[in-house]
């Protein structure tokens, strides 16, 4: 990371911490994201699928989706979707094997 970029995320980090949904039917893999991003100092909430998200994204003030693609109930193509109708200034990423 250059130093701007250190600067910059020391600035942000003054303000508030980001806060991540990652969100995925195996428990394996939010263990994992989350680990990876909580070392870097982000705020982590996890879900198990879309409906479930979707009740976070209503309580919660959220920065950044992550989801995966498959999973039961809802698609992450369709929750992405369906975020970025209610909460279009959120950031989204989808997971594709």
């Amino acid at each position: 990371m250059s130093a701007a970029e250190s600067e910059i995320k020391q600035e942000y980090s003054k303000e508030r911490v980001a806060t991540i949904l990652c969100v995925d039917d195996e428990p394996q893999i939010l263990s994992s994201l989350e680990r990876l991003f909580r070392r870097q100092g982000y705020s982590v909430i996890t879900a198990t699928g879309g409906p479930e998200a979707l009740q976070i994204l209503t309580e919660k003030k959220i920065d950044l989706v992550i989801s995966d693609m498959r999973m039961p109930e809802m698609t992450g193509a369709e929750l992405l979707a369906e975020s970025a109708k209610r909460w279009p200034d959120i950031v989204r990423i989808l997971l594709t094997g």
